[in-house]
């Protein structure tokens, strides 16, 4: 008897998962870059960069601590994910540098 595997899925999930890799560099050169060019600030690079990844990490300990499988679909939700990701860490960057560039032109009152 030999058992021959009719629907292998395995160079497609590979795939998937080398695309997920691919997306988590590229989105973090492209946030490195923006951060670094328009804002001049390394340090907000950095915590952007390194956030991404972490945000994928927690990402896969919840969906194993819910039991939820690493497929096709929920791989390429985590991929799409990591764009919104990159937008709203841009965003929230911009409005910080905002905050602290107001809050260093705001006069003090005078001490009497």
């Amino acid at each position: 008897m030999k058992i021959v595997p009719v629907y292998d899925r395995s160079n497609l999930i590979y795939r998937a998962i080398g695309t997920l890799k691919r997306t988590l560099v590229e989105e973090s050169i492209i946030i490195a870059l923006v951060c670094l060019i328009f804002l001049l600030h390394a340090r907000s690079a950095l915590v952007a960069v390194i956030m991404l990844p972490i945000g994928v990490l927690i990402a896969f300990i919840i969906m194993r601590a819910i039991g939820i499988s690493s497929n096709i679909m929920s791989l390429g939700g985590i991929a799409i994910a990591i764009g919104a990701m990159v937008d709203a860490a841009i965003v929230m960057i911009e409005n910080a540098h905002k905050r602290l560039e107001r809050a260093h032109r705001t006069p003090t009152a005078p001490a009497f």
